[in-house]
């Protein structure tokens, strides 16, 4: 079966294509260790619906929901985006539903050539929390032997952050990238930065100045503006000030931010073990297992005051350097929020050890026309397949979700034939942002995904993870009060 899989051993080896700094040497036989060090956790595991089925990466710095607090390289998956919809916004059409990406969005147009390969920037959206940047790449060759669809030796993958300049200043290699092909000569990708921490003002002068594309030495350098004023109007920002104590550490809560494209949670932490400061006592002390990074329970669950699950797409952890008030610092962004809440709900999480060896465990029902059928997921609670209909061009399956975390349960319904071969999504974008399957959100709980058609000479299962190895912490449940901020 044709696929463009991932399996555990691709992943790894992404791990070698990681920078590092000069003061990080000392790991540089622990590879894997960087992955449980810096957090690939949730935003990997979420878009695992079968093991080792990715459709798409994101290296977020300083990462517990991606890789690492250096500068960070990017994969780039192209068979993700196959089926997005050419809209007129190139940003919008790679990012979740639910942001205005494409109302905020800047056209900028701006073009370079050389070497036969002409970069675009086409348009580029800015908020409090990430700078984005839609581009196109042509060659006068073909476009997949300058960005390619494969990881290879000496290749370095291209991510627009490795050249960015704003106002000046250099520094922002944190972020990820996606993209799909066109046609043989033709790219077109979706940037996105994390700015977080860079109190950027309205205003800020982008400069480019690339010399490496695809391993193709050049000059392809670009200079444009962006203002923030039109999203900045839209933007709301609390500073609850709310501490929570943690096993491993005391955080606070020190900013929480509502755009028109995200919803961020900012947060610094200082650990009530002075040994935790050392990474080597902090990875004994919390187990590997929980990928720790900073903090051992890195992973959070996030409600509204309606006690419906918000969906995330990153969250970070990184140590603070010259503090005398916090140890690490951290950020958890979810997807924008259509209204304001009073308070969100927090319950937190770790992960399980995800290496060589892991397997994820699996529920599944055979498909014989029968339902509805329920799947249990372990103690989070189950999944109900309430139909599936079988078109010539597609599966359609409804389906209701039952337990703690409905949005996160939901993210991992799968078919497979009995050769255990999995039946790829439609949609792509349903795989990568699960909040598409909603379709009525006044019925949350309610889910709709579609697969490409079934062989009627096979017979299938469909099934779900089973969440038990998920360490879900209820106990350190914590609200954070919006209300009268």
């Amino acid at each position: 079966m044709n696929r463009d899989v991932l399996d555990e051993k691709d992943i790894l080896e992404l791990f070698n294509y990681i920078e590092k700094d000069d003061k990080e040497d000392e790991y540089d036989d622990l590879k894997i260790n960087e992955l449980r060090k810096k957090n690939l956790r949730e935003n990997l595991m979420k878009q695992i619906s079968s093991e080792g089925k990715v459709r798409r990466f994101k290296y977020k710095a300083a990462a517990a929901a991606a890789i690492c607090i250096i500068s960070a390289s990017v994969l780039v998956v192209p068979a993700f985006a196959k089926n997005i919809p050419a809209l007129n916004s190139i940003i919008q059409s790679f990012n979740d539903k639910n942001g205005e990406y494409q109302k905020y969005t800047q056209s900028i147009n701006n073009s370079v050539t050389d070497k036969g390969i002409t970069l675009t920037i086409n348009e580029v959206l800015c908020d409090n929390n990430e700078l984005i940047m839609g581009y196109t790449i042509k060659s006068d060759g073909n476009i997949k032997d300058v960005i390619k669809d494969k990881m290879v030796e000496n290749y370095r993958p291209f991510f627009l952050g490795h050249y960015l300049k704003i106002n000046g200043k250099d520094g922002f290699g944190n972020g990820g990238d996606g993209g799909k092909y066109v046609d043989n000569h033709t790219y077109v990708g979706s940037c996105e930065i994390n700015v977080s921490d860079k109190n950027l003002p309205e205003t800020i002068n982008i400069d480019l100045n690339i010399r490496d594309i695809g391993g193709i030495e050049g000059n392809w350098k670009l200079s444009f503006s962006y203002s923030k004023k039109e999203i900045l109007k839209e933007t709301k920002v609390f500073k609850p000030n709310t501490s929570v104590n943690f096993p491993e550490a005391a955080i606070n809560i020190k900013r929480v931010t509502f755009t028109p494209i995200n919803t961020s949670i900012m947060f610094t932490g200082k650990y009530t073990n002075k040994d935790y400061k050392d990474l080597e006592k902090r990875t004994k002390a919390f187990g590997e297992e929980h990928y720790a990074g900073e903090m051992k329970y890195g992973n959070w669950f996030v409600y509204d005051d309606k006690g419906v699950e918000i969906q995330w797409k990153e969250f970070h952890t990184s140590s603070e350097k010259h503090s005398l008030f916090s140890d690490f610092y951290g950020e958890l962004k979810c997807i924008r929020m259509k209204s304001i809440p009073k308070y969100l709900t927090i319950i937190p999480y770790s992960l399980p050890k995800f290496d060589s060896n892991y397997k994820m465990k699996e529920e599944s029902k055979a498909i014989n026309g029968q339902y509805p059928l329920e799947i249990s997921q372990g103690k989070i609670g189950k999944t109900i397949i309430k139909e599936i209909e079988l078109k010539e061009d597609r599966t359609i399956v409804r389906y209701n979700v039952e337990g703690l975390a409905p949005l996160t349960q939901a993210s991992s319904l799968f078919i497979k034939d009995t050769e255990n071969n999995y039946v790829e999504y439609k949609n792509n974008s349903d795989l990568i942002n699960v909040g598409n399957r909603r379709k009525d959100e006044n019925k949350p709980n309610e889910y709709v995904v579609e697969f490409e058609p079934l062989d009627k000479n096979k017979k299938y299962t469909i099934g779900t993870r089973n969440f038990d190895d998920f360490d879900i912490r209820e106990d350190l449940k914590f609200k954070i009060d919006l209300s009268n901020k």
